[in-house]
C-alpha cells in the first residue's frame, strides 16, 4: 500500500512519520495538564502515547522485515552510505534510550500516584522529553534521506 506523504515511503512509514511529527507537541500538552494539576489525565495521556508509539514501533519493524522497504530504500542516493549509517545510529541511540526512558518513568510513577513523587519527576520527564524530540528530528532524516531524497 502507498504512501500518503508523496516520497517512495509506504503507509506504515508516513503513517509513523506523521506521527512522531506530533509527538512533541502531543507530549507538551501532557506536561500543560501537569502543570494545570490535572494528574489523572497526563497520566492516562501519557500512558495512551507511550502504548501507541510501542504499536507504531512494531507495525514498522514488522514493515522493515516482512514488507518491500528494502527495494525502496535501495532507490535513496543515500543508501549504504556513511551518512545514513550515522544518522540511523543517532536514531537508533536516542529511539531505544527513550524508549525505555519512558518505560522507567511510566511505571516509575505510576507505582507512586497519587503520592508524592520522592525522585524528580519533573526533571526526568524533560530529559526524555529531548530524547523524543531528537528521535523525532533525526527519524524525519532518516526519513528524507531513505525516502524523499
Amino acid at each position: 500500500m502507498g504512501g500518503f506523504l508523496g516520497t517512495r515511503g509506504d503507509f506504515i512509514v508516513d503513517l509513523v512519520m506523521t506521527i512522531s511529527g506530533f509527538l512533541p507537541f502531543l507530549l507538551v500538552f501532557t506536561f500543560y495538564l501537569a502543570v494545570k494539576g490535572k494528574y489523572l489525565l497526563h497520566k492516562y495521556m501519557q500512558i495512551t502515547l507511550f502504548s501507541i508509539v510501542v504499536i507504531l514501533v512494531i507495525a514498522l519493524e514488522w514493515d522493515v522485515q516482512f514488507g518491500k522497504l528494502a527495494g525502496i530504500s535501495d532507490q535513496s542516493p543515500y543508501a549504504g552510505t556513511t551518512e545514513l549509517l550515522i544518522v540511523f545510529l543517532v536514531h537508533l541511540f536516542f529511539a531505544v534510550s527513550s524508549f525505555f526512558g519512558w518505560l522507567w518513568l511510566i511505571v516509575k510513577s505510576f507505582k507512586r500516584y497519587p503520592k508524592d513523587f520522592d525522585f524528580n519527576h519533573k526533571k526526568w520527564g524533560k530529559i526524555l522529553f529531548f530524547g523524543i524530540v531528537m528521535m523525532a528530528v533525526t527519524g524525519w532524516l532518516l526519513y528524507w534521506m531513505t525516502f524523499a531524497a
